[in-house]
């Protein structure tokens, strides 16, 4: 028998490949297993792979895109992107938050505590302050604070701060547009192809990258009708006419009659688009959005619509009634003076409320009202702005008796500034009404128009032999004797018509007792009009009447509009004044009356001029009526009588020759 002893060595090679098998096979399996759920993955679940892939190295982040420029009609900057910084944290990298925002807070203007719990914050993204200016970013990177990022961005700037502001509106932190023609025109303005996606590098600092399949979008500059110098010139005679009669607010609205052009659209109050207050009353442009009775300056839609209906012929005389016409019911109509028998000229010069009533009721109110309807009332005009109105013209079938009368003196009818500009602008131009715009053109970037206004026709409510007559009697408003003296310019005719609106409680119905709006409307010059203009001024203190509140806006705003656009001078017109020019106000004429109790005592007029007494009057609780013209040489009641509110005092004036 013999012993056989197992080799040591052999038995564990022996062992040792079998675990080396064992490892292999476990490792196939798992890579099996990997590549299986890879392929899984690939074929299934991409999408989601993607997502999570990509938050690894990318971040979308909203950021002030670029914007193309706003420029007035002759091509001057009215809005523009400039470059700005901002700053964002990676809270994680930020080592001591107190520090970093101890030495921000000075440069940043921020309080520390806000800094403080920004850079506290667990986020991995935090906008400490958007855009800051170059001088503030150089003196952040010398901090070289770990964890604190700037970006690039382009910041909206309106070169001239407030001019225009309620037109042009304003652009939020994003460039995201809040109004006016930012927001009219944004597909044009904003320039997209920066889709606001950043990579991050290696320390974590953002870079832009632009998203390859995006499709590229056609925009371009947009240039306004408005004329710079002239949008200027009405908002500066257009505020201080506001301060001076301490009004709530105003509008001043120029167009070309021939092509529908706004070039000058101004509003008080405004804003400063560079620093938005997001007080949206401040915001808001009147001259589309607001809709008023038109008082008296319809007189003449009512003038236009009875000749060319025929009812009336210009030479045709209306008795007046003496200033007070009864109605049925207990209505009354009054007249500011008391007038007997007056043609349809005089009755638009005078402004007589009883003859025009008198004519609406020859009229008819369906031929009224169809007339009214050419001229664009009760819908809107279709200008390229938002928040356009339509104003507020009542179904003919639901007109109550009195109606027709109240509406032909602009009562119980409500306009929109640009629709009763439009309409006199019709007249201006020989009948033809065109569609008021404020963009002319859009142009790309290589030069390519891609937007061009059309001057489109919108209608012809009368014929041209109507608006030459209508056009001539607007010119009496002007002229020595009319209620609109001041808007006379002596270089150029002028034809327009006054308006003193009271104005309705929208909650009663009722008219506010001493609450106006004073209006005056026209185009110059008359005979070749280039420029049609309204101004109005809402709840204007002392003289609320049109012809001495608003008129002299018109003629300082007008006569440098004309001379701006080089029409020549066609020598003396309108009011003519007497020789050796206007006598100086006396020390004794007060700018305000002086109460006594209840009452109210008379100033001496003795030798003050027909222009001075004219302006003075406006600041005098009592109604005024002039006659004659150079100084004052009679008065009624006498100076130093004692009269009460709303009394009339008469003035006459004789010639210093």
């Amino acid at each position: 028998m013999s012993i056989r002893f197992a080799n040591p060595t052999s038995e564990r090679r022996h062992k040792a490949q079998k675990r080396l098998r064992i490892f292999y096979i476990a490792l196939c399996v798992g890579y099996g297993v990997i590549l299986a759920r890879g392929l899984n993955l690939m074929l299934q679940d991409n999408q989601k792979l993607e997502k999570i892939a990509m938050k690894q190295y990318r971040a979308a982040i909203q950021r002030a895109t670029d914007r193309n420029r706003i420029l007035d009609g002759k091509g001057r900057e009215m809005a523009i992107s400039v470059p700005a910084w901002s700053l964002y944290s990676d809270p994680r990298g930020v080592k001591d938050p107190s520090a970093a925002a101890g030495a921000l807070s000075p440069i940043l203007g921020m309080a520390k505590r806000d800094l403080k719990e920004k850079l506290s914050e667990k986020k991995k993204f935090v906008w400490l302050k958007r855009r800051i200016d170059a001088s503030q970013m150089e003196k952040v990177r010398r901090l070289n604070l770990p964890g604190i990022h700037n970006l690039k961005e382009n910041m909206r700037f309106y070169p001239h701060g407030k001019l225009a502001a309620t037109v042009l509106g304003a652009v939020g932190s994003d460039s995201q547009a809040l109004g006016g023609i930012e927001a009219a025109y944004d597909s044009y303005l904003m320039i997209a192809s920066d889709t606001g996606v950043y990579l991050k590098d290696a320390r974590g600092q953002l870079y832009v990258t632009s998203n390859p399949s995006e499709e590229a979008v056609q925009t371009g500059d947009v240039y306004l009708t408005l004329d710079k110098n002239l949008q200027f010139f009405a908002e500066q005679e257009l505020s201080s006419a506001v301060r001076e009669h301490n009004a709530r607010a105003g509008v001043a609205l120029m167009m070309d009659p021939k092509t529908g052009a706004i070039l000058a659209m101004a509003n008080h109050p405004s804003f400063d688009p560079n620093k938005p207050d997001f007080n949206f009353s401040s915001w808001r442009n009147r001259t589309v959005t607001d809709t008023y009775e038109p008082g008296s300056t319809f007189k003449v839609i009512t003038a236009a619509a009875a000749l060319e209906t025929g009812v009336i012929s210009p030479s045709e005389k209306i008795f007046c009634e003496n200033g007070a016409y009864s109605l049925a019911g207990g209505h009354v109509i009054n007249d500011h003076d008391r007038y007997e028998w007056l043609n349809l000229g005089e009755i638009i010069k005078f402004s007589s409320n009883v003859g025009v009533y008198k004519i609406s009721q020859k009229l008819g109110r369906e031929k009224f009202y169809h007339t009214i309807r050419s001229f664009g009332f009760g819908e809107k005009t279709g200008i390229d702005f938002p928040g356009e109105v339509s104003g507020l013209v009542r179904p003919v079938q639901k007109w109550r008796p009195i109606e027709t009368g109240t509406i032909s003196f602009g009562q119980g009818i409500g306009v929109t500034s640009v629709q009763l500009l439009s309409a006199v602008s019709a007249i201006a131009n020989g009948g033809v009404r065109m569609r008021p715009h404020l963009v002319e053109k859009v142009v790309g970037k290589n030069g390519d128009i891609l937007y061009q206004a059309e001057h489109t026709v919108l209608n012809r409510p009368i014929r041209p032999e109507t608006a030459a007559l209508i056009t001539r009697m607007m010119q009496g408003v002007v002229e020595e004797g009319g209620t609109a003296m001041a808007a006379a310019i002596p270089e150029y005719p002028v034809a327009g018509k006054t308006g003193t609106a009271q104005k309705v409680d929208p909650k009663s119905g009722a008219y506010f007792n001493g609450k106006y709006i004073a209006s005056f409307i026209g185009f110059a010059p008359a005979d070749n009009p280039r420029l049609a203009m309204l101004v109005w001024l809402d709840e204007p203190s002392g003289g609320h009447y049109g012809g001495v509140v608003a008129a002299p806006v018109f003629k300082a705003v007008m006569q440098k509009a004309l001379k701006l656009l080089g029409v020549p001078p066609q020598g003396q017109k309108g009011v003519l004044f007497a020789k050796g020019g206007v006598a100086p106000a006396p020390a004794n004429l007060d700018a305000s009356m002086t109460k006594e109790g209840d009452q109210f005592k008379v100033p001496d007029f003795h030798g003050v001029s027909l222009r001075h007494a004219l302006k003075a009057a406006g600041h005098f609780p009592v109604e005024m009526e002039f006659k004659g013209r150079g100084e004052a040489v009679s008065q009624s009641p006498p100076a130093g009588a004692l009269v009460s509110s709303g009394a009339k005092i008469y003035v006459e004036f004789e010639p210093l020759y």
